[in-house]
């Protein structure tokens, strides 16, 4: 395995920012060894911390199926937006970059986020190929295309009704209500989005299903590809809602929301 920590340094960003690479070795006896699609892995945390939770292990989930991973630590508060955007376009620039160095196939990456990191993966999704994030990675819009997002219980939406408030606040701080228009991420949807896989739990009472629900409905409404689950029990935060990532106190271990991961390979497995 080429296990790596990477410093990633935008604008903005905090000190201990890294990408830590979980890439499978090459081998001449696998179909696919020589070149693998990878997932670029954001936690969650509230943009105030990135869960262990929702790192490690659900990269080498990702090793067992043949894929590879990589997570980035991205920047918390008191960084602001586009930070953490920043950082996530240049973890992709490099991605791509190194694609012949770590076997990885540079046409399929995609961007998975849980939580305020669905926020990120999202907010990546919709802004790519923005001229400021392209100006800040140094290369062309081209060159920063995902493949694809997969979106675990996001925070979607800067509406009050609906948003998690601490996430949007540590986001954007006291930029005002432009801003977090902006950070209103269904309603910047259109054909630059990719295909997209989100899922959810209706007793979500952190980050509400109807965050979820309204980006499905707006890359409906763009006709971009979209698969989505909600499953009616499990708190928020789950991860692989498996006994390996469940929490100190016990909890987050759901049957019933366990089965989102082969869900999401079955999805995988169609579009690559």
């Amino acid at each position: 395995m080429i296990h790596k920590e990477i410093s990633i340094q935008k604008k903005g960003s905090l000190k201990d920012t890294k990408l830590t690479t979980y890439f499978l070795d090459k081998s001449e006896e696998y179909e696919i060894g020589k070149k693998r699609p990878c997932i670029l892995i954001c936690p969650g945390g509230a943009y105030r911390f990135t869960s262990d939770r929702e790192a490690e292990l659900v990269a080498l989930n990702l090793n067992c199926r043949g894929w590879h991973a990589a997570v980035l630590r991205y920047s918390c508060a008191p960084a602001r937006f586009p930070t953490a955007l920043t950082e996530v376009a240049e973890s992709v620039k490099l991605l791509k970059e190194h694609a012949e160095e770590w076997a990885i196939d540079p046409e399929k990456i995609l961007v998975m986020g849980f939580s305020a990191g669905g926020h990120l993966a999202a907010s990546y999704g919709v802004f790519w190929n923005q001229d400021f994030v392209a100006e800040e990675a140094g290369c062309s819009s081209e060159m920063l295309k995902p493949f694809g997002l997969i979106l675990c219980y996001p925070v979607i939406t800067s509406d009050r009704t609906y948003t998690h408030e601490e996430s949007i606040q540590n986001l954007i701080g006291d930029a005002g209500e432009d801003l977090r228009e902006k950070m209103s991420l269904e309603k910047q949807v259109g054909k630059q989005v990719p295909q997209t896989f989100l899922w959810h739990t209706f007793e979500d009472d952190a980050v509400p299903f109807q965050n979820s629900l309204a980006f499905t409905a707006a890359l409906g409404k763009a006709g971009v590809p979209v698969e989505y689950h909600l499953f009616t029990p499990g708190e928020h935060g789950l991860s692989l809602a498996s006994r390996t990532t469940r929490r100190a106190d016990g909890s987050g271990e759901v049957k019933e929301c366990q089965a989102w991961i082969e869900l999401l390979w079955a999805w995988l497995n169609r579009i690559c």
